[in-house]
């Protein structure tokens, strides 16, 4: 049975004015005519009429509202149609309101609870022969992906598409529901994890699309036959505009992913309506996926769309306006969900069987009739094989979609895995429909698509998996963070008592050694005082010293001049040609001459050979005489060697004098260039009266120590020859006083004796010569000393002028100034070595203290290591700890209704009996209820009632009833203690595994 094409049923509603339209002085901008079938838009900028199948202003009611929009759906649904109600609009436009309400309220109840009240009050006015399931799932579409808000830890779950069940959500929690009651809780359960968000348009803004699913299955009892309805219910979420509602951060992103979704949603539209559209963007949204069949397939839709009449959201209004209109020209071709009876199917295969046999006739006189066509032949008009002459229905040949409605298998779901082909007559593509592939491959695709959405999910769920352990990680890092504050918080103190103590405790030893460097300074700067004054008191002593010593040496030097006259005079009076000594050895040497002319050739100089008279001169007088001679020529000798070095050394030192003259010259001259200079630059005064000064000073105390140092020399000169004569005086005596043993000399002695007094008395004539030249050379230098001396007292007086003795006075000021300010460099300097010893030390100190902080460091860097080590394993062992009472602690008491979520509650139609019979289980139902008291009571040995136990896992038992309910029994310790875990209601079961019989349970 399929009902011709129908178009989507759209109803608009106007919730009134806010209170931020208010604020902003927004004014009513829409128009209604009197049937409420058509709005006019009253702006300058957006003007439009439109025309829908109901409009509802403020003044209607929510019944009003679910009477016209939901009650047919809900009586098609019960047919065994599927059904689509969504709400759409801008946000804070009432979807919400609209589809939910307030539940507790009976006037302002939305669509979804008066459409339950509605469906079990049609169940309860049904026939008792049909037993009705009622299942519900409750979901949401957030950030593109689906969450299951009866189980919320499943919020990544797959679109799956089948043959038989075609579009639906894999791992999706269905709940068996008996009453009203319970699908308000259900309802109650998922509107409480559903998320919301407060906006500038919206202090509860939906922040997902939530879908809330009814399954109604219904099974005649007689003939076994079934139909099964699913109703949609989708409160979708409100398009936004940014700069109104002021999202930011997530909320921004979730305002992202909800105009995306419904820009897939309004692309689907638009393709629907548009006949030039070769292909419906179903896989572009999760949104549009799940309600594939609701958009152009197999249901029976009503679209509300909810709007603003205020002129503040003039253009959100015509969006959803022209959304409205768009959506009113779908198309959909709704089919009943049947499932037929086994008589039913047997009347369809005899019919099927009867329609083969005619064919097959049909087919054979077709074949005939070719046969003779290929052959050449001609077959009259008349014998032409036509249908009606073997005999086959007309229905048969023009079978329609009806018959394959009617047919015990359901139709192909829509996917769009090609371009549709067929169109309406009036131009707008059908209905989608699969493509002509061979059933094979249309398996294999959806089921390699199934897996790879599996897959997806796996891992979209794994990475969500880790997400939230991250977080949960994280969590249970800052709650042992925050447990572990204050014993971090004491053992910091304590850590910052004994490393203040530590660090006092090395300040102090920083400190003790800085005192004991500084105390080995003092003890270096008294030393060094010490020192100064030791060395003061001996420059005292030195120059007191030093002025005896100067004083004795004037008297000296003036002793030693005056007897160096005079011993220059003695020595030219003892040295002359008319000296009585050299008087006497001449007459000596006459004698001792004339003595040997008279006898030369005698051998003895006592007697004469031929007389023998003794001779003038006795023997003994001329050996005295002789002795003398020689002693007085060896003195002679002597004086001239002596006198000759000192001739030498005379001239040295004439030449040493007069190169020092030439020198003192020139510095005479130099000094009176630089006086001259003095007198005609003022500016350079200072530096050339310290130059004058200091040349006058060295000039004088050159010409001084040269004086001393020659006078000295020819005194040490003087003292040397005075030795040499008495050291050869002492000789002649000795030599007359052993003269008297000696023979006389011969002739030939006498004679060399007298060339060598010759030479003598001409070499000493020499050196007298020479000798009073150099005294005139003496002479002339101390006259030039003096002169040097004059001109020096002269130069002297001649800087003593005023202005000169001024500028000398300040000279020496400034030179006394600059010779302090040398003292003072000199003894900072002194300090700063001094300073600088002392830093060293400082410096060597620190650098250990720096050498045992780095150590200290590195030890604590290593302790915080271990710490940050152990305290890892003790946060994996709690997190393993953590993990582990997850596992095992109990389920929360407000879920409790999912373990009995999976049982099915078969519904027996009432028979128009009273509302509360209709809520009374049915006889399975009751016997469910009675096994499951007995097995709670321990009476696992009463399993009469159950046909066969198989065991699914090593934990759990299944056991099948006769009226085809599963109980899945969870094993505890003991056999006498077991818990119900599921009960499921099975219309029509095939259990494929091996069986036990009721004895070995």
């Amino acid at each position: 049975m399929a009902s011709d094409g129908n178009n989507i049923r759209v109803v608009c509603r106007f919730r009134p004015q806010n209170g931020r339209e208010v604020k902003e002085e927004g004014g009513i901008s829409v128009a209604f005519d009197d049937d409420y079938t058509e709005v006019k838009l009253e702006s300058r900028e957006y003007p439009g009429q439109f025309t829908f199948d109901r409009i509802f202003d403020w003044n209607h009611n929510q019944k009003q509202v679910f009477d016209y929009s939901a009650q047919a759906v809900v009586q098609d649904v019960m047919k065994g149609y599927n059904g689509t109600i969504f709400a759409y609009g801008q946000t804070g436009a009432g979807k919400t309101f609209t589809m939910m309400g307030n539940m507790e309220n009976p006037e302002l109840k939305g669509m979804t609870p008066r459409i339950v009240e509605s469906i079990f009050s049609t169940i309860l006015q049904a026939p008792s022969t049909l037993e009705f399931t009622v299942k519900v799932s409750f979901m949401e579409i957030y950030m593109e992906k689906i969450r299951d808000l009866l189980n919320p830890s499943n919020d990544n779950l797959p679109i799956h598409e089948e043959k038989v069940k075609g579009v639906y959500v894999k791992g999706l929690l269905e709940v068996f529901v008996g009453s009203v009651a319970e699908v308000y809780q259900v309802m109650q359960q998922g509107m409480s994890s559903r998320v919301t968000a407060s906006t500038g348009m919206n202090t509860e803004s939906s922040r997902s699309h939530s879908i809330f699913v009814l399954q109604i299955s219904q099974r005649n009892l007689i003939d076994g036959s079934a139909k099964t309805g699913k109703l949609f219910l989708v409160d979708l979420a409100g398009s936004e505009k940014v700069g109104k509602t002021g999202a930011t951060g997530q909320t921004l992103e979730e305002a992202k992913k909800i105009n995306k979704s419904l820009s897939a949603l309004g692309n689907v539209i638009n393709a629907l309506t548009d006949s030039k559209a070769q292909h419906v963007p179903y896989r572009d949204s999760k949104l549009t996926r799940i309600l594939q069949e609701s958009l152009g397939g197999n249901a029976k839709t009503t679209l509300v769309i909810n709007c603003s009449p205020s002129s503040f959201n003039e253009a959100e209004t015509l969006s959803t306006l022209r959304f409205g209109m768009r959506a009113k020209t779908i198309k959909n071709k709704a089919k009943v969900n049947v499932e037929l009876s086994p008589a039913e199917l047997k009347v369809f295969l005899r019919k099927a069987k009867s329609d083969i046999v005619i064919l097959r006739n049909y087919t054979t006189l077709l074949e005939g009739e070719l046969d003779v066509w290929r052959s050449g032949g001609n077959v009259a008009q008349a014998d032409w094989a036509t249908a009606e002459k073997a005999g086959v229905p007309l229905d048969l040949l023009n079978a329609d979609d009806e018959s394959v409605a009617a047919s015990p298998t359901r139709p192909p779901s829509v996917n769009q895995l090609s371009i549709p082909t067929s169109s309406s007559p009036n131009g707008r593509p059908n209905t989608p429909f699969s493509p002509p592939l061979d059933q094979d491959e249309r398996e294999e695709f959806l089921k390699r698509e199934n897996e790879l959405t599996d897959q997806l999910a796996e891992k979209e769920t794994e990475l969500k998996t880790l997400r939230t352990l991250a977080a949960s990680l994280q969590e249970e890092m800052a709650l042992l963070k925050s447990r572990e504050s204050d014993v971090a918080k004491d053992n910091k103190e304590l850590t910052s008592s004994l490393n203040e103590i530590k660090l006092q405790m090395e300040k102090l030893t920083f400190e003790q050694q800085e005192s004991g460097i500084v105390m080995d300074t003092l003890k270096d700067s008294n030393e060094t005082l010490k020192e100064n004054n030791a060395e003061l008191k001996n420059e005292i002593d030195l120059l007191k010293t030093r002025v005896q010593q100067a004083q004795k040496t004037n008297a000296e030097e003036q002793n030693r001049e005056v007897k160096k006259q005079e011993k220059i005079t003695q020595m030219i009076a003892e040295y002359g040609p008319d000296t009585e000594k050299e008087r006497e050895m001449r007459a000596s040497l006459n004698r001792i001459t004339s003595g040997t002319n008279l006898n030369p050739k005698s051998s003895s100089p006592q007697t004469s050979p031929k007389s023998g008279q003794p001779s003038p001169w006795p023997t003994h007088t001329l050996q005295h005489e002789l002795v003398r001679v020689k002693s007085q020529l060896s003195i002679q000798e002597l004086m001239v060697d002596e006198l000759s070095q000192a001739s030498k050394t005379a001239e040295d030192e004439v030449k040493a004098l007069r190169q020092h003259k030439d020198d003192l010259e020139r510095k005479y001259s130099s000094l009176e260039k630089d006086y001259q200079r003095l007198l005609g630059a003022d500016q350079t005064t200072k530096a050339s009266s310290d130059e004058l000064s200091s040349a006058l000073s060295d000039l004088k105390s050159k010409l001084e120590t040269q004086y001393h140092d020659s006078t000295e020399h020819l005194e040490r000169q003087v003292e040397s020859l005075k030795s040499v004569v008495a050291k050869k005086e002492e000789e002649i005596t000795t030599l007359q006083q052993s003269g008297g043993s000696k023979d006389v000399p011969d002739a030939s002695e006498i004679t060399k004796m007298q060339k060598t007094m010759a030479d003598w008395d001409a070499m000493k004539t020499k050196l007298m010569i020479d000798l009073e030249n150099r005294c005139q050379k003496v002479v002339e230098l101390e006259i030039a000393l003096d002169e040097a001396r004059e001109q020096y007292n002269a130069l002297m007086r001649n800087t003593n002028s005023k202005a000169q003795q001024q500028k000398m006075a300040f000279l020496e000021r400034n030179l006394e100034q600059l010779t302090n300010v040398q003292k003072q460099l000199v003894e900072q300097n002194t300090n700063l070595k001094k300073e600088m010893a002392v830093a060293e030390r400082k410096l060597i100190a620190r650098n250990d203290r720096i050498q045992t902080l780095e150590q200290l460091l590195v030890d604590t860097q290593n302790k915080l290591e271990a710490q940050t080590q152990r305290f890892e394993s003790e946060l994996g062992a709690m997190r393993d700890r953590l993990q582990e009472a997850r596992t095992t602690a109990p389920a929360p008491a407000n879920l409790s209704w999912m373990y009995s979520a999976k049982i099915a509650k078969p519904l027996r139609g009432g028979g128009g009996g009273a509302p509360e019979e209709v809520m009374r289980p049915s006889a399975s139902e009751q016997s469910l209820d009675s096994s499951r008291s007995d097995l709670g009571n321990g009476a696992f040995t009463k399993c009469e009632q159950f046909k066969y136990v198989t065991e699914l896992e090593k934990e759990q038992l299944v056991c099948f009833s006769n009226r085809q309910e599963v109980i899945i029994i969870t094993r505890t310790e003991s056999l006498d203690q077991l818990m119900i875990f599921d009960v499921i209601y099975i219309p029509s079961f095939s259990y494929k595994n091996t069986l036990i019989e009721n004895e070995s349970c």
